[in-house]
């Protein structure tokens, strides 16, 4: 009886000993450790431009592990036609393995923040994508989210002066129509149309045709006396959704009037005084040339002089102007020969438009 107690004493502990054995052989085949994966908190772009995040060399180096990308954490908005934000975002963001890089082509996608014009949805203020890493048999050993930004990109507007934040431009009215070409620049416009924003009431005097802003050759003052200022917004949309934008104002003005005599508008009455007799050799002080209407009065240059036709040197400056007044100097000098001197000067109006005007003085011995 002892004996068998003993055997059976001796059983237990060598079962309980190989228990343990097997245990411990079995702990030791656990789960894959995790991989950390540092990846940038947020990457910004213009749409249109393409990013590279490259793979960090904790899963580059690996070649047991396969990488995937999931789109959850990104609010599904409904785009149009049924097409939904996570599948741009599939489209948009992938792995290239040949370059360990994660890709990002903003172009399929849309700006944050941009709101439909068609059902008012709301693209997300960011979009947020998680990278997994996983083994062969699909276990994850590693992910982590990255955010990235999409804000719209630049339009450009030929002939816009840009040096104020706003761009701006000023027309002169007239009987024909009044273009400005809009640039995209390095925005995609593969599958966009335009759109132009602007006070009610204008749409039948401008409008957006072929990449150009048209002015109808009645925009403005329908008189054409006073200045009328249009503030505009052209935008360029993708499925509903504006993608590049920028401001535009546009000032049209009267027809500027630029000469030697007078003007009185009340009567649209034009005296031209611009053919004067003086005494040879003599000093010479002329009237003021008319700007109207005044206020766009700037600066004043003088281009050149003729004698009879021909160039006149006029490197003494015997004639010379006053660049705030335009009003025009010849000096006294006993040289100068009898005929008539045509003197060719230039105003430029505080719009920056420039015109030339001439006076011609026919100097004879007395």
């Amino acid at each position: 009886m002892n004996m068998f107690k003993r055997f059976f004493t001796a059983l237990t502990v060598v079962s309980t000993l190989l228990s343990t054995t097997l245990s411990c052989q079995k702990d030791t085949s656990g789960p894959e450790p995790t991989i950390e994966i540092d990846l940038p908190e947020n990457t910004g772009m213009s749409y249109g431009q393409t990013a590279n995040i490259p793979i960090p060399s904790s899963l580059s180096t690996r070649k047991d592990i396969t990488l995937s990308l999931g789109f959850e954490q990104t609010d599904n908005v409904e785009i149009s036609g049924g097409v939904k934000l996570r599948d741009q975002l599939s489209k948009a963001v992938t792995v290239d393995e040949k370059e360990q890089t994660i890709v990002i082509n903003s172009s399929t996608l849309y700006p944050n923040g941009a709101r439909s014009t068609t059902n008012d949805n709301k693209i997300p203020d960011s979009y947020t994508v998680t990278l997994f890493a996983k083994t062969g048999t699909g276990e994850t050993v590693g992910k982590n989210d990255f955010n990235f930004t999409v804000s719209e990109g630049t339009i450009g507007i030929s002939g816009a002066d840009v040096s104020n934040e706003i761009p701006f431009a000023y027309a002169l009215y007239s009987d024909n129509i009044t273009t400005y070409k809009l640039e995209t620049l390095d925005v995609p416009t593969q599958g966009t149309t335009w759109h132009l924003s602007h006070s009610p009431g204008e749409s039948n005097s401008v409008a957006i045709e072929n990449s150009t802003i048209q002015f109808s050759a009645d925009a403005g003052d329908p008189h054409k006396n006073s200045e009328y200022t249009y503030d505009l917004r052209p935008v360029l949309l993708k499925d509903g959704f504006p993608v590049a934008s920028t401001s535009f104002r546009v000032v049209f003005i009267p027809q500027v009037k630029f000469f030697f005599g007078m003007y009185y508008p009340d009567m649209d009455l034009t005296i031209n005084l611009n053919l004067l007799h003086i005494a040879l050799g003599n000093g010479y002080l002329s009237a003021e040339p008319m700007i109207y209407p005044e206020n766009y009065k700037s600066s004043f240059s003088l281009q050149s002089v003729s004698l009879d036709d021909a160039t006149f040197d006029n490197s003494a400056a015997i004639f010379s102007v006053n660049p705030q007044t335009g009003a025009i100097t010849v000096k006294k000098d006993d040289t100068l020969k009898a005929g008539s001197y045509k003197i060719i000067l230039k105003a430029v109006t505080t719009t920056g438009h420039e015109f030339q005007t001439d006076l011609t003085l026919v100097m004879s011995p007395l």
